[in-house]
């Protein structure tokens, strides 16, 4: 395994990533001064690195920008019943992990540099990765059909971003639950949780959609950039020593166990994994 206390991605000048040839797997709009990010890897948005890299650059080409009051982030029409389903099975092998931890860890570390409210819309199933990406959001607006889930505990593994966001975004009891459990949530459990803002009928989000970016994007820019950055820094702070120790663990100890691989074996051959404890 790499040695994490020298991953770029941790350090006090992380990388620009560089701009796509061509956006395959989003679509982006920031010709207004709205931001509007959606996934769209038909049928569930499962994250690539490459799709990750393209969530990364689009984030961090509203850097300058104090036009732009917020991101809307939502996932397209063609991945009906999916916000995203997560990572791709290869991103959780020994020889890829690295790899893709690195490129998800940067779009969070992308919205934490640019510091422009994140207003997330999530209609059907945002499960592993994609319940991540949407609890660190900074408001998820979510239909009746919204269902969170972090199935990882059931492979053997955890999300170690998710262990560091949880505690922050839902409390540590909550966290212990959902990420002990591996259990899905409806949009009504989460929303008692503190995992989304607001749930409402699909009939009525468009509406409540507009409504609410309306109202952020009234405001003045640069002063909701301020004002995310102080709310970050006052709950969130020491994340980068969190998120390092995190991965350490991750990268360093989970994937020692026999366990961890037996778990991802068993994804990678569609059965059932067979614990050893050990």
């Amino acid at each position: 395994m790499a040695d994490p206390t020298s991953d770029p991605i941790l350090g006090d000048e992380p990388k620009t990533e560089e701009k796509p040839r061509v956006l395959k797997y989003i679509r982006f709009d920031a010709s207004g001064t709205v931001a509007h990010l959606t996934l769209n890897r038909p049928k569930q948005n499962v994250m690539n690195i490459d799709m990750l890299k393209e969530i990364t650059w689009a984030i961090e080409s509203l850097t300058a920008r104090d036009e732009i009051r917020l991101i809307l982030l939502d996932s397209s029409s063609e991945c009906e019943g999916y916000f995203s389903a997560g990572v791709g099975a290869e991103g959780y092998t020994s020889h890829m992990v690295f790899q893709m931890m690195d490129a998800f860890h940067r779009v969070f570390l992308a919205m934490n540099e640019v510091s422009k409210p994140v207003v997330c819309v999530v209609d059907g199933i945002a499960s592993a990765g994609g319940c991540e990406l949407a609890a660190y959001c900074d408001i998820v607006l979510a239909t009746e059909n919204a269902r969170f889930m972090q199935p990882e505990i059931k492979l053997g593994v955890f999300p170690p971003l998710g262990a560091v966001v949880y505690p922050r975004t839902i409390g540590p009891k909550h966290a212990m639950e959902l990420l002990l459990t591996g259990d899905t949530l409806n949009a009504q459990q989460a929303l008692m949780m503190g995992l989304v803002n607001r749930v409402v009928p699909k009939s009525a989000l468009q509406e409540t959609v507009d409504s609410m970016v309306k109202r952020i994007a009234e405001q003045s820019g640069p002063v909701l950039q301020l004002l995310k950055k102080v709310i970050f820094e006052g709950t969130w702070r020491p994340f980068d020593e969190a998120l390092k120790v995190s991965q350490n663990i991750y990268l360093n100890r989970l994937f020692e166990l026999e366990d961890s691989q037996e778990g991802l074996r068993a994804l990678l051959e569609k059965r059932k994994p067979v614990w050893k404890n050990k």
